[in-house]
């Protein structure tokens, strides 16, 4: 059976709401895919990189997720920097033989901060091509207006933005598994 570790920040974990409200929990309840949590507040990317890295592989785990970057841009880590810490991530889980996805960051409410994101995605799509990328932003759709998605911060989403994301999620990261299990297979018959 296959089971993805999620690792990340808050967007990961679901501030300010529990676990249980995650996107990650609604894609576990739609697909039947086992989610772990590894998402923590105020985590920029090499932090979650550090987390990933420090683990030993976990035969249970048979996919990596990889979410961060928001923390980066508020806390202004230079990209370069941001890029490598994933770069790691990517590597790790490479080197262990696990399918790597990267969530891209999406734009939000606080419209000063969207230029960045804007940056970071246009790298990470530019890095990362390689990997499975997962992208929230036709669910959004137009970029304006965005605060119905977002608490009070304009950052982090409402209850029913988490659940709406992990409705988008669950078909999208279901295919990756079956694409990636029939790799393995195609693999193991040559």
């Amino acid at each position: 059976m296959s089971r993805i570790a999620c690792f990340g920040d808050s967007l990961i974990q679901s501030f300010p709401f529990t676990e249980e409200n995650s996107w990650i929990a609604c894609v576990e309840t739609i697909a039947g895919i086992p989610m772990l949590n590894h998402g923590r507040c105020g985590e920029c990317c090499d932090d979650i990189t550090d987390r990933l890295t420090r683990r030993s592989p976990d035969s249970q785990i048979t996919h990596i997720l990889f979410e961060g970057g928001m923390n980066d841009i508020i806390q202004g880590c230079p990209l370069s920097f941001s890029l490598e810490q994933i770069k790691k991530a990517q590597h790790f889980s490479t080197m262990a033989n696990r399918p790597f996805c990267l969530v891209l960051p999406w734009y939000c409410a606080a419209s000063e901060l969207n230029p960045l994101i804007q940056r970071l995605r246009e790298a990470m799509l530019k890095n990362f091509s390689s990997c499975f990328l997962l992208d929230f932003e036709p669910m959004f759709g137009p970029l304006s207006p965005r605060n119905r998605y977002f608490i009070w911060d304009g950052v982090h989403p409402t209850a029913a933005t988490y659940e709406e994301l992990g409705r988008y999620a669950a078909p999208i990261l279901q295919q990756w598994i079956e694409s990636t299990s029939e790799e393995d297979t195609k693999k193991k018959n040559i």
